[in-house]
């Protein structure tokens, strides 16, 4: 059996056990015997946990994707409850299918052996094996242009936006969460989504403007306060897109490299799209820090996001 590759000592890879009344934390940690994105699932746990345990650390999650119609509603809400993070970015999506379960409807199963010619007459539109009614959008609507007269009527970033609209909204969802606890929610992607949309109706007749844009100013100032600022940051990365590289960018021109790095994707590197690219790569661009923990998965995250939290809890 070979001793050493590259220098160093090979480890024999082991057989992962399981029994009864086995815990997550338990399970993960079996992980670390095993090949593939079981020990890479393992070795993420590790990295967040350091993250997490790090008071010098500004920690961050991105998100995107269909996760709030796939389920994960309240696994998201656990990164706040919980206080895993010190801020997210999110896309438009996230929230806007958020604010509809929040005005009272909701997503269902849809199983693929449906035609989509039959849900596209009873007004239901598909996202995989789930479903989100046409009527969820026209009640976010109503519930929206109810809410939008009673935030401020001036030019905000998105981050201010979706505060200020925490504060006011009536029923619990995730920007009220992260109001009540004073984390801000960036989102660079607002216009492309219906809740974006729907600022958009709203401050055509109204004072109310939401600017994007602005939330890279916000970004920067609440992530890097100097030069000479010695704060980590730490980012645990679902799905990639734009969330992904808002904030690999700013670290990127701000010249402070991510020090812990954890990513969960579908996506592939090969087509040289952000959503698959590896922390390894980030490297060159100055994103990662070259000395930085950090783990890729290549995952879905409704399997991968609740098992690697619950391990943590």
């Amino acid at each position: 059996m070979p001793k050493k590759s590259s220098g160093k000592k090979l480890k024999q890879v082991k057989h992962a056990e399981i029994w009864k009344d086995m815990t997550v934390v338990e399970l993960l940690e079996e992980y670390k015997k095993v090949g593939f994105n079981g020990k890479e699932l393992a070795k993420a746990r590790d990295v967040l946990q350091s993250m997490f345990a790090d008071k010098d650390c500004i920690k961050f999650a991105t998100l995107a994707g269909a996760l709030v119609p796939g389920g994960l509603k309240k696994v998201i809400y656990s990164l706040i409850e919980n206080d895993f993070v010190d801020a997210l970015i999110v896309t438009g999506s996230i929230l806007t299918h958020d604010l509809i379960e929040a005005f009272g409807e909701a997503h269902f199963h849809a199983p693929l052996e449906i035609p989509d010619y039959e849900l596209h007459k009873e007004e239901l539109n598909r996202i995989y094996n789930v479903v989100v009614p046409t009527k969820g959008y026209r009640v976010l609507e109503d519930g929206l242009q109810a809410v939008f007269p009673e935030l401020p009527q001036e030019t905000m970033s998105a981050a201010k936006f979706l505060h200020e609209l925490g504060k006011k909204m009536p029923t619990n969802c995730l920007v009220k969460l992260a109001a009540e606890k004073n984390i801000p929610i960036f989102c660079p992607s607002l216009p492309d989504s219906i809740l974006g949309f729907q600022v958009w109706m709203f401050s055509s007749l109204h004072k109310l403007k939401v600017n994007p844009s602005l939330d890279q100013q916000d970004l920067l100032d609440f992530t890097w306060k100097s030069d000479d600022d010695q704060t980590k940051v730490g980012a645990l990365i679902v799905a990639g897109g734009v969330p992904k590289h808002f904030l690999a960018m700013a670290a990127q021109v701000a010249g402070k490299s991510l020090d812990y790095a954890v990513q969960i994707t579908m996506d592939r590197p090969e087509h040289g799209g952000v959503s698959g690219a590896s922390t390894n790569e980030a490297i060159s661009w100055g994103k990662v820090d070259e000395h930085a923990k950090t783990a890729n998965i290549i995952g879905d995250a409704a399997i991968v996001l609740p098992l690697l939290l619950a391990s943590l809890l």
